[in-house]
């Protein structure tokens, strides 16, 4: 297909995610105001597939063992390759909501889907949405790598809402860690030295951390809460819990620094004779594995758009699942622009924008720029070949 031919089927996809818009803006605004933890998605995915549905997609609920995730495709039956996964995520916060903007996320990638599905017609290959619940430190994608959902696809994207529109996503690896005490209760004033505080040994573990900090790479980010820390002043606890978050740049050093973590607890248990357990650790979010092939079409296509990317600095301290994709399949995950204030993500202020004016017009716009970056990999065979070699080269 020439150059010309390719820009006639652009302009065809711009069209059909604007036939598209009310449908998604709906679809992201329900989604917000139903906000669901992680695994209990189960309104968002059925608005999500509903939608699919609706738009020719033949689809497969609760796959990978998990109640809320889900594989749409289109077309049934023809050729596999090449095979586009669009990744939805749905997932809110805690108290919060939408403060990650999930909603977005999730209409977007289907939007897409929708529209490729629409210009594509009879085209050789598959469009897939998969569903993917829990992002939010559930790791549901780890569980669908697993089980071979994403075996076959040749890239996979998805857009993620921020202050900013920027096309290389930076994630830390990270894993979470709980430690539980184990102490003995006695009357705080009247015998304290009968007792065994399950709650200082949680208090020594956050200083011990604290010290340590100064010995561990910049990149390093440790942060803990602490969910159970006694019933009243006067009694001492014989119970007490921290949970925390591990992360670093280097996926590499994470057994280590998570090693260093633990042992920070255990000399809390042993200072106050407290038992410990540990649980976690195993559940490890990977950082991206950059595809510059790949960001560079999805570039390309911010500027078909007009979209104006950020030229600030790269930054990037949080983690996703995501990138444990990346480890597998090539991926990406653009920013997209949603607002002109500066509220943090994971903020009651981020969630208020994630269903604005300008979200909407985010929302349509990374719809836009994924279904476009889908449609050159399904008619340039050449972009397609240069993504899966980098792919392959890079470590």
């Amino acid at each position: 297909m020439n150059q010309m031919e390719i820009q006639k089927k652009k302009t065809e996809i711009i069209s059909a995610v604007n036939r598209l818009k009310k449908d998604l803006i709906t679809l992201s605004h329900n989604i917000h105001k139903n906000p669901e933890l992680g695994f209990n998605e189960f309104k968002a995915s059925k608005w999500l597939t509903d939608f699919l549905k609706k738009n020719g997609f033949d689809v497969k609920a609760g796959v990978g063992s998990l109640k809320t995730a889900f594989v749409a495709q289109f077309p049934k039956g023809l050729k596999k390759r090449p095979s586009i996964a669009l990744v939805a995520e749905y997932d809110a916060l805690p108290d919060i909501g939408h403060g990650c903007g999930h909603n977005i996320i999730g209409a977007a990638s289907c939007g897409a889907a929708a529209a490729l599905a629409k210009v594509l017609k009879n085209k050789s290959g598959k469009v897939l949405v998969v569903g993917t619940p829990a992002e939010e430190g559930g790791g549901g994608k780890l569980p669908l790598i697993k089980s071979g959902i994403f075996d076959g696809v040749d890239a996979a994207m998805m857009i993620h809402p921020d202050i900013k529109t920027k096309v290389r996503a930076n994630f830390l690896a990270n894993v979470q860690v709980r430690f539980k005490f184990y102490g003995k209760t006695a009357h705080a004033a009247a015998s304290p030295f009968l007792g065994k505080n399950a709650l200082d040994a949680v208090i020594l573990t956050f200083n011990n951390i604290n010290a340590l900090r100064q010995q561990l790479p910049s990149d390093v980010r440790i942060h803990g809460i602490i969910p159970d820390g006694g019933k009243r002043p006067n009694i001492i606890p014989d119970f007490a819990s921290c949970w925390f978050y591990v992360r670093t740049k280097d996926k590499d050093y994470l057994p280590a620094l998570l090693k260093k973590v633990k042992k920070c607890a255990q000399a809390g248990a042993t200072a106050t004779g407290c038992r410990i357990e540990i649980e976690g650790g195993d559940n490890v979010y990977y950082p991206m594995k950059h595809n510059n092939a790949l960001e560079d079409i999805f570039r390309s296509n911010l500027k078909f758009l007009n979209i104006e990317e950020s030229l600030a600095e790269e930054r990037g301290t949080g983690s996703s699942d995501i990138g444990n994709l990346s480890q597998v399949i090539p991926t990406i995950h653009p920013n997209i622009k949603i607002c002109n204030s500066h509220p943090p993500t994971h903020s009651k202020e981020f969630a208020q924008v994630a269903i604005s004016p300008l979200a909407d017009k985010g929302l349509i716009s990374g719809a836009k720029a994924l279904a476009l970056t889908g449609l050159d990999l399904f008619l340039d065979p050449k972009k397609l070949k240069n993504v899966e070699k980098e792919f392959l080269e890079r470590k």
